[in-house]
């Protein structure tokens, strides 16, 4: 892959990012797992802010200062997955990108739990060579199951359950492929909150 600024995934990552911002004070509220810390939105915002300078900065200058802003359980995961997703230079490597950043999130953690953000790689990574070759958006395509990952994060971990919420991580990751996937279709990015 050509080291240049101006990644495929410039404007994608910063919709993303802004989405996952916007919401980063509800995902504190929400975050019960592993521990009611509160600190998920934040976390992932300080994690994750690196990925703004993919329109401007090559690839691996970016993915280095990713790999040093990791921050907290959430941002290690999520920095893990996205640091793989970098890689991609065309939809044709979505795929093999996603199996890969899921892989890596999973062992980014000592002890890898269901009912997390894992859930929604993983979901994407099922996903994305399942849809390949269909016509509609990837938002269109994709989207539905990770809604569905997150939804039953609840169900899969007893904390979440007896506090009746969703996994804040889970949420967040969402809420980033909700406007990033947005974005890559042209379609204006959902609202900010």
């Amino acid at each position: 892959m050509a080291e240049s600024a101006g990644h495929i995934f410039g404007p994608p990552s910063a919709a993303g990012y802004a989405r996952l911002a916007a919401w980063s004070d509800l995902l504190d509220e929400i975050n019960v797992f592993p521990v009611a810390d509160g600190d998920t939105g934040r976390n992932l915002c300080i994690s994750l802010a690196p990925l703004r300078a993919l329109t401007t900065q090559p690839v691996d200058e970016v993915r280095r200062r990713l790999l040093h802003a990791a921050t907290g359980n959430s941002g290690n995961i999520a920095v893990a997955f996205l640091a793989r997703w970098l890689d991609v230079t065309g939809s044709e490597e979505l795929a093999s990108a996603a199996a890969a950043g899921a892989r890596s999130a999973r062992e980014a953690v000592g002890a890898p739990v269901s009912g997390t953000m894992l859930d929604v790689f993983d979901a994407l990574a099922d996903s994305i060579p399942v849809t390949n070759g269909q016509p509609a958006p990837f938002s269109t395509r994709l989207l539905p199951p990770l809604a569905a990952a997150v939804e039953g994060t609840m169900q899969r971990l007893p904390v979440l359950a007896k506090a009746q919420l969703i996994d804040a991580g889970a949420l967040a990751m969402y809420l980033f492929f909700e406007a990033f996937f947005s974005d890559m279709d042209g379609r204006p990015s959902p609202a900010e909150g």
